[in-house]
């Protein structure tokens, strides 16, 4: 069952501007959208959809210019596309299991801080020993 949204609805729900839209939908990050008699747009769950995933990725730091072959590829329905898109997919999502590690990295020492009260130079336990807890090989 396909369900359609008016633009206002969109932008509440997504928090974009009207002209953010209007531009995802001029580069193709959004299939295209058909109107009302009174011109007015008419969206559906594709939309919100890509909308989702436009949010999620752009959130990991990805720009438009890496997305938009990914979400083209989503729009696509061939089975070469569907392989590509795949790959695409899996490969960022490498990259970004690699930045939560790094993330991660990073927590354990500023928790380590926290914990310990240590400021530079006033180290409580040899160097090696506090880095090998955070930065295991």
């Amino acid at each position: 069952m396909s369900k359609y949204f008016k633009m206002k609805e969109l932008l509440e729900q997504f928090q974009v501007s009207e002209d953010t839209l209007r531009y995802y939908e001029k580069i193709g990050l959004l299939p295209p959208v058909a109107r009302k008699n009174n011109g007015h747009r008419i969206y559906n769950n594709s939309h919100k959809e890509a909308l989702v995933m436009i949010k999620c990725l752009k959130k990991t730091g990805m720009s438009l210019q890496e997305l938009k072959p990914i979400i083209q590829l989503q729009l696509n329905e061939s089975n070469t596309t569907n392989i590509e898109w795949y790959a695409r997919l899996y490969d960022y999502q490498k990259k970004i299991e690699l930045q939560l590690q790094e993330l991660q990295e990073i927590k354990d020492m500023i928790e380590m801080k926290l914990q310990t009260g240590q400021k530079f130079g006033h180290n409580f336990l040899p160097l090696e020993t506090q880095t090998q807890s955070i930065f295991k090989s």
